[in-house]
Order: structure tokens, then sequence, then C-alpha cells
């Protein structure tokens, strides 16, 4: 029986349980935009620019099943290190997924059916349909046996497969809980569960843009993924008590080697990058922005001949952050070094941040008596 092959393989490459359901509407993922949007219009064009659709047929045609599976991961354990960059296990995970579903597919190819794996759906509501999941107040899926820790993989196919007999129940059984809540460093989840993106900090990580100083101040070493709604679930604690060191393979941030290599273009870390957790990481301006802003929050101030170089960088959001992180680890030479910069300036949001950068020097100066 093609289920129970494709059920046994999935096994094999590392999904606990696949789910089958019937081709359907997705309404949550329409009704859930809408919301967000009215509590966040700041950031209405980022669900447009993601691109994903609610109807299948829009996606495939000729669809008859929907084959949803998650793929369980250990979670990195945070580095002390000031040099390290941290990213979540969450993208080191993902490209093992969705290479295992498309192996996967393999079974339905070979017998001549179409299939379309990961594609832009909304993955989170087929997996509370399919009952292999619920949504927790901070949006995510999370799963009995493995929390939140997992990635989700979503296939379509036009093979005719029998639906499971799924009864998802309450979208979500957080009940009063509200722990992922107050952990969420920027308030980003409102009491209902709505996640503001805007005030979200991954939302913001390895952006093309100025990044908000608040989300930098919260940020540290994090280059890839925040987690602090994840730490607080009482139902990942037992893997975050479990969670392993990087391995060298896994040190693909590294704020000093990324901050002096930059003028070569990080080549050979755009590489590493890419391998590890997709291309769609791999982009010198965002990891070298993101590189500035971890040195800024290390309070090691010998990053500051580096961020002195990145000061004239010609992407003006790793000038402004440059002077963000100059100020906060810089001194009196540091304060000549800003406001000579400012004079070259012309970029009004750099400035801001050139003049932000002098007065926390000076403030730092007068705090401790020395003016």
């Amino acid at each position: 029986m093609m289920k129970e092959k494709i059920k046994q393989k999935a096994a094999e490459l590392g999904f606990p349980k696949v789910a089958f359901l019937p081709v359907q509407s997705l309404p949550l993922w329409e009704e859930g935009i809408k919301r967000r949007k009215a509590i966040d219009p700041e950031t209405a064009g980022y669900w447009e620019a993601r691109g994903l659709v609610s109807d299948i047929y829009a996606v495939m045609g000729d669809a008859r099943t929907i084959i949803a599976a998650f793929y369980p991961y250990q979670p990195f354990r945070q580095s002390s290190s000031p040099e390290k960059g941290y990213f979540s296990a969450h993208y080191k995970a993902y490209p093992r997924g969705h290479a295992a579903m498309a192996e996967l597919g393999k079974l339905l190819t070979d017998m001549g059916y179409h299939i379309s794996v990961d594609p832009p759906v909304p993955v989170k509501e087929i997996t509370y349909r399919s009952g292999l999941g619920k949504f927790g107040k901070n949006g995510l899926i999370h799963n009995p046996k493995y929390g939140s820790l997992m990635t989700l993989h979503v296939m379509l196919t036009n093979a005719e497969l029998k639906p499971d007999d799924a009864i998802p129940g309450d979208i979500s059984d957080c009940g009063s809980c509200r722990l992922c809540i107050d952990a969420c460093p920027m308030q980003a989840i409102t009491d209902n569960g709505t996640v503001i993106i805007s005030r979200c900090m991954r939302y913001h990580m390895l952006s093309q843009d100025f990044i908000p100083i608040e989300i930098r101040e919260k940020t540290g070493s994090r280059m890839l993924g925040c987690e602090d709604c994840q730490v607080s679930c009482p139902r990942n604690r037992n893997a975050y008590n479990k969670a392993v060191n990087f391995n060298e393979s896994d040190e693909i941030f590294n704020i000093r080697s990324i901050l002096k290599d930059h003028a070569r273009g990080l080549k050979n870390h755009m590489s590493l990058i890419g391998e590890t957790v997709g291309r769609n990481y791999a982009r010198p301006l965002r990891v070298l922005s993101m590189a500035v802003i971890a040195a800024g929050n290390s309070g090691d101030p010998s990053y500051i001949p580096l961020l002195a170089q990145t000061l004239g960088h010609s992407h003006p959001p790793v000038r402004a952050h440059s002077a963000w992180a100059i100020g906060k680890l810089g001194g009196e030479n540091e304060k000549d070094l800003l406001m000579e910069a400012r004079k070259q300036e012309k970029n009004p949001k750099v400035i801001e941040d050139i003049d932000l950068a002098i007065s926390r020097i000076e403030s730092r100066k007068t705090y401790y008596g020395k003016s």
C-alpha cells in the first residue's frame, strides 16, 4: 500500500510521523493576516512579499493530496564567546528536512505522479489541520513530544491517497500560560497570541535595511534566530537542557573574521553559510551588518579598529550600525573618529546614528565624572 510505503520511508528519513490530508481551503491563514495587518500596518507588505497562497490549486492545479511532516532537531547551546555569532539550529535543520521531503517524493515520481515539495502555502495551518501539532501563543507549531523544535514540511501530489482521520481540535492548548509572551525581549507577542512582526527580533535579522536601535540593543551575538519564546516554553525544556555545542563546521558567523574579511567580498564566508543554512541567508551586506551589531554588543573595544573601517562602507545601514557600535564601545578618541565621519556623511539616517553615538560617548564621559 502506497501510504504505508511513504510512512516507512519517512521514518527512515527522519520524519517521526507523516499525515495525509485532502486538498482543502485554509481560512486561518487569511484570517490571521488580516488581524496582523490591522495590528501592525507597518509590515503589511511583508506578507505579500512572502508570496504564500491559501489556494492549493493555484500552486498545483491537479493536486489531490497534501502530505505533511515534521523534522525534529536538537537546539544549539548559546556560546559565551563574543566572536561566535549565534544562529538557531532550526536554520541548519530546515535544508535537511527539505532534502528529506524531496527524497520521500521520489516514491511518487518514480510511479509517474507529480509532486511539489515545500510549496508557498501556509504550512503551519496545514500541520495543525493534519493533527501533527497545535499553535502556541508565539505563533509556532508545537507537538506533544518534540515541542516546537522541528521544521515543518509539506508535499502536494496528484496521487489520490486516502486522507487520515485527523481531528485537530482546538487551535491551541496553551490555556492561561503566558511564558512566551513574558519572555519576548521586544514584547512582540500580544495577549491573544498575535505576533507583531515589526517588533520581532527575527524579522529584522539579516535585513538589508536600517535595523532599529531597540532591536540592535537586544540581539547580543545572535545572527539568525532569537528563540527566547521557545526557550521559555515548558514543552521545550528537556530539549534545551540537552542542547548541543556548535561543532567546528557550525561556526559560520565568526564576527571578527567577517569584519576583517569584508573588503574582500566575504566569498568564503558566504559559501560556508550557504552550505549550512541555505543560500538565501548568504548575503554579504546583510551578514556584515549583523556582524557589526554583534561586535557592538560584545563589550570588547578591540573591535573598534575594524568598526572604523566599516564606518566608511558604501552601504548606509552598515555605516549607521558601525557608528552605533563605536558609540557603545568607544571613548574620546572614537568621538573624534565619529565627528570626522559626520563631516563626510550625506545620508540623514546615518547622521542620526552618528549623532546618537557621539552623545552616548559624551554622556558616558560625564557619568564617570571626567568632564
